[in-house]
């Protein structure tokens, strides 16, 4: 990730910025950091492995990859484009579901536009599996676990 200014905690275990919410991690930090940090990479190498298994349940790319202005449901959607959020895009769902977006291309997402969760839908549960780059323009609200 570029972009980022980091302040270092007392600690030095984590540093904090106030361009995300929550700790950011370096393999640098101190102990038990770096440990912890192979272990969150192992942890996603498996999620990425397990999104990118999943049976295509919505369809393959849809709009073309040009998602922005989509209310999205409960599934798992196949790209092998370029994933496209040029405008505001929905997610709607219960607490429980699951959505998962995967692509062979790269996510990007415009400035200033927000991905926006309905219907009790949790960031935890949206995955991104992205093959390519993530862009995230300047003042967008990703939400979702980015893999």
């Amino acid at each position: 990730m570029t972009g980022f200014s980091f302040t270092a905690d007392a600690s030095a275990e984590f540093s904090t910025s106030s361009q995300i919410t929550g700790r950011a991690y370096a393999p640098t930090d101190y102990a038990p950091t770096p440990t912890i940090l192979t272990t969150a990479i192992s942890d996603m190498e498996t999620a990425y492995a397990d999104a990118s298994q999943r049976a295509n349940t919505k369809g393959s790319n849809i709009e073309g990859g040009n998602i922005g202005g989509m209310t999205l449901t409960t599934g798992v959607y196949t790209f092998t484009t370029d994933i496209n959020i040029g405008s505001d895009i929905t997610f709607s769902g219960g607490a429980d579901d699951v959505f998962i977006l995967q692509t062979t291309g790269t996510l990007m997402q415009s400035a200033s536009t927000k991905v926006l969760l309905a219907g009790g839908a949790q960031a935890k549960n949206i995955f991104w599996q992205v093959a390519g780059d993530v862009w995230v323009g300047p003042n967008a609200v990703m939400q979702g676990v980015l893999l």
